[in-house]
């Protein structure tokens, strides 16, 4: 199975470049312009793109992008946690001392990435990639694994069952799944009690609080 990576950058050759490095483990989604944070999400979700690199000066660059890349990165962490996504930039130091939204393992060389063209450096670009495939399949494998334990308590409350001490999870599942890169969320308000709906809302808002602190 081929991944998707999305590529954003404003400079049409870094986006041949970093496509050249990349095109023969991933299809490739280029990206050179984005208005919100909003319109990357809906195309994340109508690409299907599995990883996501971001150029760091983007708004520098470009009239057209209103942020730098760090703010997308943060955007989408905070909203979809462990989505695989990395920062690429020409200058490292700078952008970890600058940059206070982004932890610095995500931050990456892009000298380092045109660099994997040449065949000489190939045992480094295939650890890169292993890599970054192994965050996809962390991801997906998190996300399957939740909608797996929902359609099972689904299931409960189709035979007519009571969740019991199960509800909290359930709502926590429902709750998280619809917030995440998958837009997943298939489960029917028909189950839900006017006391279930009301802690759902809460426990929305306390986990929206707990983002904006981070």
């Amino acid at each position: 199975m081929m991944y998707t990576l999305g590529i954003l950058d404003e400079e049409t050759n870094e986006l041949d470049l970093i496509e050249t490095c990349f095109e023969s483990n991933f299809k490739i989604v280029k990206i050179p312009t984005i208005e919100s944070i909003d319109q990357l999400i809906d195309l994340i979700k109508s690409e299907k793109i599995d990883a996501l690199t971001i150029d760091y000066k983007l708004k520098e660059n470009s009239s057209l992008i209103p942020f730098n890349g760090d703010y997308f990165f943060k955007e989408i962490y905070d909203k979809f946690g462990n989505f695989p996504a990395f920062v690429l930039t020409q200058d490292v130091n700078n952008a970890k001392k600058e940059s206070k939204k982004i932890n610095p393992r995500f931050i990456v060389d892009k000298s380092k990435i045109h660099s994997f063209i040449d065949p000489r450096n190939l045992t480094e670009k295939t650890e890169f990639i292993n890599e970054l495939i192994l965050e996809i399949e962390v991801h997906q494998n998190s996300i399957a694994e939740d909608i797996n334990e929902l359609k099972e308590l689904e299931e409960k409350l189709e035979r007519g069952e009571s969740l019991d001490e199960k509800e909290n999870r359930y709502l926590e599942l429902n709750n998280r799944l619809s917030k995440s890169i998958s837009g997943y969320d298939s489960i029917s308000n028909k189950y839900f009690t006017k006391d279930t709906i009301e802690r759902l809302d809460k426990l929305i808002e306390r986990t929206e609080a707990m983002l904006k602190k981070l």
